[in-house]
């Protein structure tokens, strides 16, 4: 009886430590976008670095229509882990695709967690969490301190970029930086002008005048071949 007592105790001792552990509470995530569709690319950031004994993370969700165990949103990756700061960790997909994966509807309150594990034991250090909602099947909310900030519209306000800038007459192309267009300032009123711009201003003048003189040249020459011809169109008129 004895050594099936010493059996007993054994085999439960066994079974202990079969059983995997709970990872330890280290902090939440902050979702982003905070609230939004169901089809957003979801980002979250940890609250603080993973145990210096983690060389892995993976994440998972819990809910309606997901399995028991849990829905792997991330699986076991190394990239970006900090062990000394809180680190982004990205969904494999979107929400929506998780719900067709499971050929789900999405409702209610959705948990999700960030496990820092061995990669080599897949033992758990530790745990980061937060929880979402659905009020409808296709837009979420984060709950709690896990509401990040909105995204940025990927898209610019109306407008933007439209027109050109005021007052350099130029057209200004969406993501491109604007450069400054050099003007010279107008003259104030009874102010001389500057030699530079009385040099062109008679250049363009004495430009304009040698022009009128060509062309008044030769409508004059015209004019007179015309009266030529006709003065000898009428002698020969007569003589015949």
């Amino acid at each position: 009886m004895r050594r099936w007592g010493e059996a007993l105790v054994v085999a439960a001792a066994l079974g202990l430590l079969a059983t995997p552990a709970e990872a330890e509470p280290l902090g939440g995530l902050v979702i982003t976008p905070g609230e939004g569709q169901d089809a957003a690319t979801i980002r979250m950031h940890t609250s603080g670095g993973c145990p210096a004994d983690a060389d892995a993370f993976f994440a998972t969700m819990r809910g309606k229509g997901m399995p028991a165990d849990g829905q792997i949103v991330v699986a076991n990756t190394d990239v970006g882990l900090s062990h000394t700061a809180g680190f982004d960790v990205y969904l494999a997909q979107t929400l929506r695709d998780f719900a067709a994966d499971n050929k789900t509807t999405l409702s209610g309150q959705y948990d999700i967690a960030v496990y820092c594990i061995d990669s080599f034991s897949q033992q758990k250090k530790g745990e980061f969490t937060a929880a979402l909602k659905f009020d409808t099947p296709v837009r979420y909310a984060a709950l709690g301190a896990a509401k990040g900030p909105s995204r940025a519209p990927e898209t610019p306000p109306p407008g933007a970029g439209a027109g050109p800038v005021p007052g350099t007459g130029a057209t200004q192309l969406p993501g491109t930086t604007q450069l400054p267009v050099a003007t010279s300032p107008a003259p104030e009123s009874g102010a001389p002008a500057s030699p530079e711009t009385a040099v062109a201003s008679g250049k363009a003048t004495s430009g304009t005048g040698v022009l009128a003189v060509v062309f008044g040249f030769a409508g004059a020459v015209g004019l007179i071949a015309a009266v030529v011809a006709l003065i000898a169109w009428m002698r020969r008129r007569v003589q015949e």
